[in-house]
């Protein structure tokens, strides 16, 4: 039948981006998108933290050939965008700390609140976690942060449970209670309800701690309980990432 009808291939091919956001991401490849070569389209296709660039070829008669044409027009971008390329398809932000953390032979802990163990359980799902992964505790309730992480309830009194400093020492907790070499941390609203007028639902501080430093960063992850535990999962972990980049 193939031979018969003479079919045709449609090749897709997907580069995964992180550090830049989509314009300017779009500003800093213009002269590349613009030198493509007839036949050849490329696609923007935003996500948390990364955005996937889709080149596609439709109709060709040498599927093999438009694939390697692809793969070096994207070798292209090494060198235009350097640092900002995570890889191609399925890959993910959290594969690449995944991979390093082993590397280096460093530690990773956990402590979520509005997460609810979404961040461990993207890196545990991963084979050869237990060569770096510590362990997680997902402190919900105030008492909880306390008791186990050591955070200081009268500054979840003074500033509340969705503070900078609450996540400061959730992730300084985490790192002390484990021993590890870096800990992540989120506490946030997830909502439906829960907000106020100056801590809205989908408010996440988010914190990673190292042996020398803890950041600290506020972002608003939406509205969705579900899209604000995945995006508050995913910029967390790219904090880390940065964080790993530069060591």
């Amino acid at each position: 039948l193939k031979s018969h009808f003479a079919l045709r291939a449609n090749v897709h091919r997907t580069m995964i981006t992180s550090g830049l956001p989509e314009s300017m991401l779009a500003e800093r490849i213009e002269g590349w998108e613009d030198a493509l070569p007839e036949g050849v389209k490329l696609a923007y296709l935003p996500a948390p933290t990364v955005v996937r660039l889709r080149l596609s070829a439709y109709d060709q008669e040498d599927g093999e050939a438009t694939r390697e044409k692809i793969d070096e027009l994207f070798k292209q971008l090494y060198d235009i965008i350097p640092g900002h390329i995570v890889g191609y398809e399925d890959a993910s932000v959290q594969a690449l700390v995944h991979d390093m953390l082993i590397e280096r032979g460093q530690t990773l802990a956990v402590a979520e609140s509005c997460t609810g163990g979404e961040i461990a359980s993207r890196f545990t799902a991963m084979a050869g976690a237990s060569a770096y992964f510590l362990g997680g505790v997902v402190a919900y309730a105030n008492e909880a942060k306390r008791d186990i992480l050591g955070v200081n309830y009268d500054d979840i009194t003074s500033y509340g449970a969705v503070s900078e400093q609450v996540a400061r020492q959730m992730a300084e907790g985490a790192r002390r209670v484990t021993g590890a070499d870096y800990a992540i941390a989120t506490t946030g609203i997830a909502g439906p309800t829960g907000g106020t007028a100056e801590k809205p639902v989908g408010t996440v501080w988010m914190a990673v701690a190292t042996r020398t430093q803890t950041i600290a960063v506020l972002r608003n992850c939406g509205t969705d309980r579900g899209q604000i535990i995945n995006r508050a999962s995913a910029y967390v972990i790219e904090m880390l990432y940065k964080e790993l980049k530069k060591a």
